[in-house]
C-alpha cells in the first residue's frame, strides 16, 4: 500500500515545524501548487510520471502555538499511453485524475526555548477504481514531530498507521541553509527513513503494507530553493535517494534501481488574516 504526507514532500512533504514568533500570533492562510516528474513518498515511488500536487492549509495561534488544519492531493497530469509498464496510484487511466486526497490537522507547541513539540493527525482517501491503492480507499495516521533550534535544524517524527496497515515509520533529518545570493537561498537536506512495523509480517498475499520489511527505508538527499517574487514563493526542488527496502527501489513494475530521483518546482501564497497584535507598553 502506498500513501503521502505532506511532500510534502510538500514539500515537506512532508511541514517543517519552526519555534514560536511573533509571527505565529496571527491566523494565516497559504496555498501552494507543485509540479514533478514523479510522486514518490517515504521512498516509494508511487507514480513515475508528471503529477501535480495542490495544497491549501490555515495557521491559526491556539494555546501559546499554533494549530494548523489542511487539505493536501495529488494529481496525475496525465493519461499514460501504457500503464502496463508504469506505476500510478490511479493507473493512468485519465489525465488530471485526482488519485489521493489528505486532510490533516496538527498542534505544535514550544518545549522550552529551543524546541518545538507538534502532534497530528492525517486521513488519506484514495478516489481509485485502478492502481497502486485502488484496494485501500483510505487510512488513517498520527503522528508526532520534534524539531530542535540548533546547528543543522535536526528533526525527528513519528507516524503511526492506526487503519490499514496498523504500524510505524519513523524520520530523522538535519537541513542547513546556504545564501547562494542575495534573494536566493538554498536548502541542503538529509533524510532517512526506518519502517518500524509497516513492512511485511506475514505471507498473507492480502495483507497491506507500505515496505518490504521493517528496516532502514531510504537516505533522500534535497537542495531547495527559494525565490520570493512579491506575494509569491517560487521553490524548485531536486531529491537524490539513496533505496535499501525493496519497496523504495522500485521505479516501475519491472525495474528497481539502487538510486533514484526527483524534481519539480512550487508556487506558494499566503495571507495574513488577522493584524497582528500592538506591542504592550
Amino acid at each position: 500500500m502506498s500513501r503521502s504526507t505532506r511532500l510534502v514532500s510538500a514539500a515537506f512533504v512532508w511541514g517543517a515545524l519552526s519555534l514560536p514568533s511573533a509571527a505565529a500570533a496571527q491566523v494565516v492562510f497559504t496555498t501552494d501548487a507543485g509540479a514533478y516528474n514523479a510522486y514518490v513518498w517515504r521512498g516509494v515511488t508511487l507514480t513515475n510520471q508528471m503529477v501535480l500536487q495542490p495544497d491549501a492549509y490555515l495557521t491559526i495561534p491556539a494555546g501559546g502555538g499554533s494549530a494548523v488544519l489542511g487539505f493536501w492531493s495529488t494529481i496525475d497530469a496525465g493519461r499514460y499511453d501504457d500503464p502496463v509498464d508504469d506505476l500510478s496510484e490511479g493507473g493512468g487511466t485519465s489525465s488530471l485524475n485526482a488519485t489521493e486526497l489528505n486532510v490533516w490537522a496538527e498542534y505544535g507547541h514550544g518545549l522550552g526555548s529551543r524546541m518545538t513539540g507538534t502532534v497530528g493527525g492525517l486521513i488519506y482517501l484514495f478516489p481509485n477504481e485502478s492502481g497502486l491503492t485502488n484496494d485501500v480507499n483510505r487510512t488513517v495516521e498520527v503522528y508526532g514531530k520534534l524539531q530542535l533550534a540548533a546547528p543543522l535544524s535536526p528533526k525527528l517524527a513519528a507516524w503511526y498507521d492506526l487503519d490499514k496497515v496498523n504500524g510505524l515509520y519513523l524520520e530523522g533529518s538535519v537541513s542547513h541553509t546556504v545564501a547562494v545570493s542575495e534573494s536566493f537561498p538554498v536548502t541542503l537536506g538529509a533524510l532517512g527513513g526506518f519502517s518500524g512495523s509497516q513492512g511485511i509480517n506475514s505471507a498473507d498475499p492480502a495483507e497491506i503494507a507500505n515496505f518490504a520489511g521493517n528496516t532502514f527505508t531510504h537516505l533522500d538527499l534535497s537542495a531547495t530553493g527559494v525565490f520570493r517574487l512579491g506575494s509569491v514563493t517560487l521553490s524548485p526542488t531536486v531529491h537524490f535517494l539513496l533505496p535499501n527496502d525493496d519497496f523504495a527501489r522500485i521505479t516501475k513494475p519491472a525495474v528497481r534501481r539502487d538510486a533514484k530521483a526527483w524534481a519539480g518546482v512550487s508556487l506558494s501564497w499566503s495571507k495574513q488574516l488577522t493584524r497582528p497584535e500592538p506591542a504592550s507598553e
